[in-house]
């Protein structure tokens, strides 16, 4: 039973919360009345004791003084008193992100703080990029505008992130073994067509920690109620002359439906599914023993039921916790092929042939669902939007899935950029 954890399981996982130890160097951006001011702080131990200090490259201040270091759990204070500076931060439990606010004369700004290395805190800044942040009764969700040289009378795109805990550049934490900044290279590409676009760390995710709700409260429409926010957000940008919402995997099933409570100009679906989600899983567990089938798929047919499940088998509760079944139920309650029949305005349907997550079958659903959407198939792309000539998941994933660098399909790319382009 082991064996249990396949894609869907290992995209749904939840991280912890442990953080022991934070020594080393991290960097992040201050967004100040429009200008990104890097902060570095670097953290030490000396003796058993906290300490550190902290630069401003771009002001030339370097080893400022942390009259006071701390960490109490999750929980960091840097504490410059004598320069009037305090930062507070929660360390995620991958130890490699820590979100919180710098605080200096009575303002507060957030500034989310990410392990690195001394090569890489020297890179310069982009100056297409700047935070976004969208208001919700939760918590802030964090996002990324990136525009091109023209910065008005544009198009936008809204970036909607698939399953589990994706950041907006398409990353996960490394147990997932995902950095392949997907949605970071689609942003740079839609840019240098003089399209700007909007990606966001899905709420509880990185910079949208502190919108995280309780796991047993959390439900698909709480996804697509920040979709909704974003597209009215960007409506109310005057400098933005259309709309266009892309969801990438289980984010093509949120963006199709927040199309259709918007004013959204145009949809586009990345490697969406075309059928329920309790389907696709079936699928994913066809390939188990019989005995585990017989096990799993009536637990699955309870909740698409809205039934939820009591004293769950220890080996299926990664998958099947009591915290994690709203979710489910709520997720299962919804036919792509439904919402996308719904949609009056342009659609593109694209996906591709090596993708080991979402089948080309799912892509000819949702086109047969809404003959009107053009339908794109691109040859040798897997669900990471790169280019692969095998199937093989061990492969994919260590060539593909972990390469940042590896650039996105360029057939894909044009067939965004040439459909934006035709959108009213």
């Amino acid at each position: 039973m082991k064996k249990i954890i396949l894609l869907f399981i290992f995209l749904l996982a939840a991280s912890g919360m442990n953080a022991q130890e934070v020594t080393g160097d991290w960097a992040g951006y201050l967004n100040v009345q429009g200008v990104k001011l890097k902060i570095v702080f670097h953290i030490l131990r000396n003796e058993g004791k906290m300490t550190s200090t902290f630069d401003s490259p771009d002001q030339n201040a370097m080893g400022l003084k942390i009259d006071e270091a701390s960490l109490n759990g999750s929980e960091l204070s840097l504490n410059a008193r004598s320069l009037g500076i305090l930062y507070q931060g929660t360390v995620n439990k991958a130890m490699d992100t820590i979100t919180g606010f710098w605080i200096q004369g009575g303002g507060k700004l957030p500034l989310i703080l990410e392990r690195t290395k001394m090569e890489v805190i020297n890179k310069p800044v982009n100056p297409y990029e700047s935070d976004i942040v969208l208001k919700t009764v939760s918590g802030d969700i964090m996002g990324t505008l990136t525009l091109p040289d023209k910065a008005s009378g544009i198009p936008v795109v809204l970036i909607i992130a698939g399953s589990g805990p994706t950041d907006r550049d398409g990353n996960s934490p490394p147990a997932l073994k995902n950095t392949s900044n997907c949605y970071k290279l689609l942003a740079e590409e839609l840019r240098k067509n003089g399209i700007a676009s909007v990606r966001y760390d899905k709420r509880g995710i990185a910079g949208s920690k502190s919108a995280a709700t309780k796991e047993s409260d959390l439900h698909i429409e709480n996804y697509i109620s920040d979709a909704k926010g974003w597209v009215e957000l960007l409506v109310k940008d005057k400098r933005f002359s259309k709309i266009i919402v892309a969801g990438h995997s289980e984010g093509s099933l949120i963006g199709m439906i927040a199309c259709n409570q918007t004013k959204a100009n145009g949809y586009i679906s990345i490697s969406g599914s075309g059928r329920p989600a309790d389907e696709i899983l079936k699928e994913q567990f066809g390939t188990l023993p019989q005995d585990a089938k017989d096990q799993i798929f009536p637990l699955l047919d309870k909740l698409k039921k809205g039934d939820t499940i009591g004293n769950v088998p220890a080996d299926l509760n990664s998958f099947f916790r009591p915290s994690l079944q709203p979710y489910l139920i709520s997720w299962f309650r919804y036919d792509p092929q439904a919402e996308i029949k719904k949609l009056k305005m342009p659609v593109l349907i694209i996906q591709g042939d090596m993708d080991i997550q979402v089948s080309v079958f799912d892509a000819e659903l949702l086109s047969k669902a809404n003959p009107k959407a053009e339908l794109k198939f691109i040859r040798h792309m897997n669900h990471v939007l790169k280019d692969t000539d095998t199937k093989d998941k061990m492969e994919q994933v260590t060539k593909v899935y972990t390469n940042a660098d590896l650039p996105l399909d360029k057939n894909f790319e044009d067939e965004v950029v040439k459909f934006i382009k035709t959108v009213k």
